[in-house]
């Protein structure tokens, strides 16, 4: 079995390969989507002109030596400047994390005690009606496309109703749709999968041993049943908090939210690659970092971990 020391130098390795592989990837399919010049330039402009934006901006060498050259850079911390808003890339996406923690920390809490209510709900309800609407109630949530939910939000609650804003950032009811519809994948996964980790747990012979000596439901369930039941939990809700952390590209899109994947999104749209690989590399890195976080205390948490 694996030292806790051994176990944390193999997730950073693994950490560091998987972010040397985003930024790879990232470079090379930019380089071979489109020449952001066309952009920037009128159709009409000379080929002078367009030779030395090319040379201005590094586009005229070789893809290995623009490669060689921006891994070094990415090394060093510079991520070059956007070539639309002509300021450090990496400055822009700092710029926009604060909003993007935002909305992910909301829907994360709500996601959270709604989805861990709902589970044991029905967990401690199974096979009745209750259960059975509460599973599907969560499938709903799965299945349905956030950008279809979002809007659905906004006509309901925006314009027919007229009670909350339907985008922009600022103040707490300009938070409540996004966080929502955010939510709901997030919330419909722990949800079912709390309710199955406690019903694996109730059929444990200590659980029905616990029974037999008189030990009241509710104690059973909170005592021994839920710390049990937690640590598939952890895994799940990690993921789920480093994919909300790394930027909803869409439910920012629907609700105008100024976040890192909206930032993303205009960026890419126009081959601004530094601001787009500064994203990625961005998004990755909170992702890579939460997943070490949660395989940290999953090790600690059940040592039999360490021996995979």
């Amino acid at each position: 079995m694996q030292s806790v020391g051994q176990f944390v130098v193999q997730r950073v390795v693994r950490a560091f390969l998987t972010l040397w592989l985003v930024v790879t990837a990232v470079f090379f399919i930019l380089h071979v989507s489109g020449d952001p010049v066309a952009l920037l330039l009128s159709e009409s402009a000379p080929p002078e002109q367009i030779e030395a934006l090319r040379a201005q901006l590094g586009l005229d060498q070789p893809v290995v030596v623009q490669y060689g050259k921006y891994l070094g850079s990415v090394v060093r911390g510079d991520f070059g400047k956007s070539i639309r808003q002509r300021q450090p890339a990496f400055s822009l996406v700092l710029d926009r994390f604060p909003a993007t923690a935002q909305l992910a920390l909301a829907a994360f809490a709500l996601s959270t005690a709604a989805g861990l209510a709902v589970g044991i709900f029905a967990a401690l309800r199974r096979g009745s009606p209750l259960d059975r609407l509460a599973m599907l109630f969560t499938s709903i949530l799965q299945s349905g496309p956030p950008f279809f939910i979002g809007i659905l939000l906004i006509l309901f609650f925006s314009v027919q109703l007229g009670w909350l804003p339907s985008s922009g950032r600022g103040t707490l009811k300009q938070l409540i749709l996004p966080a929502v519809t955010l939510s709901g994948l997030t919330m419909a996964s722990l949800a079912r999968l709390s309710r199955s980790s406690l019903l694996d747990v109730l059929r444990n012979d200590y659980i029905r041993t616990a029974r037999a000596k008189g030990v009241r439901e509710g104690e059973i369930v909170r005592v021994h049943a839920l710390r049990n039941a937690a640590l598939p939990l952890i895994t799940v809700a990690g993921l789920e908090l480093g994919g909300l952390l790394t930027g909803a590209v869409i439910t920012e899109t629907v609700f105008a939210w100024p976040g890192i994947g909206r930032l993303a999104v205009d960026a890419v749209s126009t081959r601004d690659y530094p601001v787009v690989q500064a994203s990625v590399l961005f998004i990755a890195a909170v992702f890579v970092g939460v997943n070490f976080l949660v395989d940290c205390s999953y090790a600690l948490l059940d040592p039999r971990v360490r021996g995979v």
